[in-house]
């Protein structure tokens, strides 16, 4: 016999019960919630897909149009690339060399490196320690860095 009254409740018999309608409204507020949830007013762009070996040219084709930007100043950028003992492996002896670096999310994803008397081995060589590198800028942005030395 408990379960009668529920039923009541469900089901107002007088209009004297209609008291209870400021209930619903507790619940709309509690609706808006959701609706500030999706703050982005467009769909957010698709993440770009970076191989292996891509240059920079090929790392900004790789970032999909409208993707949202964030510039990170060239100082922060270059920080990670100006320490030259990265470098001793390579043996770059006398060479100089030419690096633009394309980074995404803290990290090397387009690489153009060339190297003056032109070296293979050693381009290729700076190439791998530059993409053990991070940065401390971590944005999902391609923000582009050159260097010489």
């Amino acid at each position: 016999m408990v379960e009668a009254p529920a039923g009541d409740e469900a089901a107002p018999a007088s209009p004297n019960e209609a008291e209870p309608a400021p209930a619903p409204p507790a619940e709309a507020e509690a609706a808006p919630a959701p609706k500030e949830e999706p703050k982005p007013s467009k769909p957010a762009a698709p993440e770009p897909q970076f191989t292996d070996d891509m240059s920079v040219a090929d790392a900004i084709k790789a970032v999909p149009q409208g993707a949202e930007r964030a510039n990170i100043d060239q100082e922060t950028l270059s920080m990670p690339i100006q320490d030259t003992s990265i470098y001793e492996p390579c043996k770059p002896g006398a060479a100089h060399i030419k690096m633009k670096i394309g980074v995404w999310d803290g990290k090397a994803v387009g690489l153009d490196v060339s190297s003056t008397p032109k070296n293979d081995k050693l381009v290729a060589c700076i190439k791998e320690q530059i993409k053990k590198l991070t940065w401390k800028a971590h944005v999902k942005s391609l923000n582009i860095v050159e260097y010489s030395f």
